[in-house]
């Protein structure tokens, strides 16, 4: 008895555990140099958001995704971290690639949580500036919690924020801002 409360402690724990993830990933041979390149800039003029083939294909089946309010967030994200200043003298934009996205309905989502697999969203981030290709990363966050926590809502906004957050950790290692 006391084996089995300790595997079943030790599944729920690995279960809490993967509910939730955020991850950057780099190709470097987009790249020409392997490290990454510090900029001077005083911030980002433009960001853009667009779906590839694959993701628009899968738009249809993920009706509760929408990039409009994913491109809210990241807008509000860095410009509370002081990096967005539109129509600013940087030359500097971000363009935005989701590449993969797929949203549980909120029926399976409560219902059978992390049983009916994972949100996700992945995308490509491209830092430019003067139109050349300064930085590229891939952010991709999963989200498989069901229950109470398995609402559309908030697995949308969870989703969202952290896709942001990864982003502009990613970003700060790019472009550090003088501190006031």
């Amino acid at each position: 008895m006391v084996y089995f409360q300790k595997v079943s402690f030790l599944v729920l724990a690995v279960i809490f555990i993967t509910g939730c993830a955020s991850t950057v990933n780099r190709n470097t041979v987009s790249i020409k140099e392997e490290k990454v390149q510090v900029l001077s800039t005083q911030g980002i003029s433009k960001v853009s958001l667009e779906l590839n083939s694959k993701a628009k294909e899968k738009l249809a089946d993920n009706s509760n995704f929408n990039s409009d309010a994913l491109l809210r967030k990241i807008n509000s994200t860095l410009q509370s971290n002081r990096y967005l200043k539109p129509g600013g003298s940087t030359n500097t934009s971000i363009e935005i690639t989701i590449t993969n996205i797929r949203v549980r309905s909120g029926a399976s989502a409560i219902m059978l949580g992390f049983l009916a697999g994972a949100d996700y969203i992945t995308g490509d981030v491209a830092i430019k500036e003067n139109g050349k290709l300064i930085d590229k990363f891939e952010v991709d966050v999963n989200y498989a919690w069901g229950g109470a926590m398995g609402d559309t809502d908030t697995r949308m906004n969870w989703m969202y924020e952290s896709f942001s957050n990864k982003m502009t950790e990613e970003i700060k290692r790019l472009i550090p801002l003088a501190k006031n």
